[in-house]
C-alpha cells in the first residue's frame, strides 16, 4: 500500500481533516515559505492528531545542527520523523538516527544530473542512510510546494534499470494533486506520495474534500 503525507498543515482542524481523510502523515513546516509556523503552533497541531497518523516536522539544519527551540519541540510533542533542509551532512543524518530521530532526506530532482547525484549523496551516508529520500521538482527559489511535478517517466525508467532497488523509500512529491497522482503511483510505484498545495482551498489552508479525493486515489490506485 502506498502511504500519503499531507504536506503545508498550518492549523490542529486541517490536521484533524487530513487524518480524518486518512492522511497516514502530515507534514509541518518549520523552515521557510507561506505554510510556515512556528513552535508554538506546531505543538497544537502536532497534539491534535489521533493516533497512528504520524506528525513530521520539516527543520532547517545550521552546521549540521537542529536549533535547541526545535529539539525542544520535538522532544516535547515526541516527534521522531524530520524531513531536512539546510546544512545536510551525512554526520547529520547518523547524528540524528543515533537519536533516536528518523530522518528524511529531500532531494530536488534535475533531468541533468539524476539519479547519479542521489547515488553520490547515499554513498556519502553509507554507514547511516537516511530512513526515506523525498523526491520533489527543482524550483531555485522554492524548498517547496510549488505545483510543479517531477518527470515521473525518468524516475520509472530508473527503477526499471535497477537504479533505485538499494536506495531508502521513495516519497514523490511535487505537483500532484487528486487528479494526477493515481497516475503518478502507477508509473513511478514510490512507498509514500507527498502532497501540499495540490489539495489547498488557498495557500496554507487544505480542502477536505480534495484531501479525501487525493487519499481515495492513491488507495485505489496502490
Amino acid at each position: 500500500m502506498v502511504r500519503v503525507k499531507i504536506c503545508g498543515i498550518t492549523s490542529p482542524n486541517d490536521a484533524l481533516a487530513a487524518a480524518d481523510a486518512g492522511a497516514d502523515a502530515i507534514g509541518i513546516n518549520l523552515v521557510a515559505g507561506p505554510r510556515r509556523v512556528d513552535t508554538d503552533q506546531a505543538a497544537a497541531i502536532a497534539q491534535a492528531l489521533p493516533p497512528f497518523c504520524t506528525p513530521v516536522a520539516l527543520v532547517g539544519l545550521e552546521h549540521g545542527q537542529l536549533s535547541g527551540e526545535v529539539l525542544e519541540l520535538l522532544g516535547r510533542c515526541w516527534i521522531s520523523h524530520v524531513q531536512l533542509y539546510g546544512d545536510v551532512t551525512p554526520n547529520a543524518v547518523a547524528s540524528l538516527r543515533q537519536d533516536g530521530f528518523h530522518p528524511l532526506l529531500v532531494h530536488h530532482v534535475t533531468a541533468e544530473l539524476f539519479p547519479t547525484d542521489m547515488d553520490a549523496k547515499l554513498a556519502a551516508m553509507a554507514e547511516a542512510p537516511p530512513r526515506a529520500l523525498v523526491l520533489d521538482a527543482y524550483d531555485p527559489d522554492r524548498l517547496g510546494g510549488t505545483g510543479q511535478p517531477v518527470d515521473w517517466s525518468m524516475l520509472a525508467e530508473a527503477r526499471v534499470a535497477g537504479r533505485l532497488t538499494a536506495w531508502p523509500p521513495v516519497v514523490l512529491a511535487g505537483g500532484l494533486n487528486p487528479g494526477n497522482v493515481a497516475n503518478a503511483v502507477r508509473t513511478v510505484h514510490p512507498w509514500a506520495v507527498d502532497v501540499s498545495s495540490g489539495v489547498e482551498a488557498t495557500v496554507g489552508k487544505k480542502d477536505p474534500a480534495k484531501m479525501r479525493a487525493f487519499v481515495a486515489a492513491v488507495r485505489e490506485s496502490s
